[in-house]
């Protein structure tokens, strides 16, 4: 019978022991403790917020500054053209334009109305009638544009409105302004407007 001495099992005790921890540091599951100067880091990935383009407002430009008088080649002093302007940023959804020219000071008269423009069509020049546009009668119950001409001495004030259209209005050429007024208004997604004054 052979009898072992305790002295000698301490020292493999800790040896089978150091092993088993040595194993258990180096395959993958347990993590080693930083040494000394060594810094934990955590990145963190930023995604850069998406540019908001905000949409265009719809708006009308006219050959006038807001409010200042209207050139006379356009008022009954001078040529009687019809004025110029452009529109732009129609909404979406936009199917046909229109617009109007009424006298504010002379209860509303109606001196030329319009509908069922082209998207399409963004300019209207001078004198000339967009292609496709459907128009009412004026002041004067005549088809198209009446220009203006206010008593002498008799400061009136206009107003040039552009009517973005949901869909083809159903007005016919030569009708009451008041029809095609109350149909652009009513068909209406956005308005643009811009004044315009006119002494002689």
């Amino acid at each position: 019978m052979h009898i072992i001495s305790r002295t000698w099992l301490l020292p493999l005790a800790f040896l089978a022991t150091s092993s088993v921890v040595a194993s258990c540091s180096q395959d993958g599951r347990d993590m080693k403790p930083p040494t000394e100067g060594q810094t934990e880091s955590i990145a963190l990935a930023t995604t850069p917020p998406e540019e908001i383009v905000e949409p265009i407002a719809f708006a009308i430009t006219a050959p006038w500054v807001e409010g200042a008088p209207l050139d006379d080649v356009f008022t009954c002093v001078g040529s009687r053209l019809s004025p110029s302007f452009t529109i732009s940023g129609l909404p979406e959804g936009t199917i046909a334009w229109g617009f109007s020219i009424i006298d504010q000071t002379a209860a509303n008269a109606v001196h030329w109305a319009a509908a069922n423009i082209s998207p399409e069509t963004t300019a209207v020049e001078a004198g000339v009638v967009p292609a496709g546009a459907v128009q009412s009668l004026n002041r004067i119950d005549k088809v198209g544009y009446a220009a203006p001409c206010p008593k002498v001495g008799e400061p009136h004030t206009y107003i040039l409105t552009a009517y973005a259209l949901s869909q083809q209005l159903e007005v016919t050429e030569g009708q009451a302004s008041e029809t095609m007024l109350t149909a652009l208004e009513a068909g209406s997604l956005a308005i643009a407007a811009t004044t315009f004054t006119v002494l002689r």
